[in-house]
């Protein structure tokens, strides 16, 4: 199970990440993608950004906070031939302050930029997409964060769980044909409340 159901799902992009298989010149490719990263109870966040290049540079800016690891790993790929690789640099940071807001921002990757910030204040954590959580501050390395969800979301995401696990059921039964009538089902909105 996820630990959020919508909280820092988002994501943002540079350049021509999303189209980076096109290119059959792999010195053509560029972008890059950002994640933000938190947990219910952490002791850190973090940003995952997905590049190309590998002395890309990336920066936070901000207030509030303080990085506290910064690796990279790179991840091979190939797509019919094509060189897809790319790297994952992790920025691992922490809260110094109870109010504040941490920004990815890549210098060179400029064109079709998102803006990539997350801000949190005394009682709230906001993520990529501005969605809002509950943030308690307990200490320099000791946050809990909890989701705030409507009871329409939460019977919804109650319901979900239920046809996944009914899913797997009847999949261990070898019942394809009732599994492909559930995810049919699932997708005409029958398993919606509203």
């Amino acid at each position: 199970m996820n630990d959020f159901r919508s909280f820092g799902r988002g994501g943002c992009e540079w350049g021509d990440w999303e189209d980076n298989f096109e290119f059959d010149d792999p010195n053509d490719r560029n972008g890059a993608s950002a994640y933000f990263d938190s947990w219910p109870e952490c002791s850190a966040m973090q940003f995952r950004v997905w590049h190309i290049k590998e002395d890309l540079k990336i920066e936070l800016k901000g207030e509030g906070f303080k990085i506290s690891e910064t690796k990279t790993k790179f991840f091979p790929d190939d797509i019919e031939g094509k060189d897809c690789s790319s790297y994952c640099t992790t920025i691992v940071f922490k809260l110094t302050e109870p109010q504040g807001m941490v920004e990815v921002v890549i210098p060179s990757e400029d064109i079709f930029q998102d803006e990539c910030a997350i801000k949190w204040d005394n009682t709230y954590i906001y993520d990529l997409d501005d969605k809002k959580a509950l943030l308690e501050i307990k200490g320099v390395d000791h946050y809990k964060i909890e989701e705030i969800l409507t009871d329409l979301q939460r019977k919804n995401y109650a319901l979900n769980d239920r046809v996944l696990k009914l899913k797997k059921i009847v999949r261990k039964m070898n019942r394809y044909d009732i599994e492909h009538e559930i995810m049919l089902a699932r997708m005409a909105g029958d398993f919606r409340i509203t």
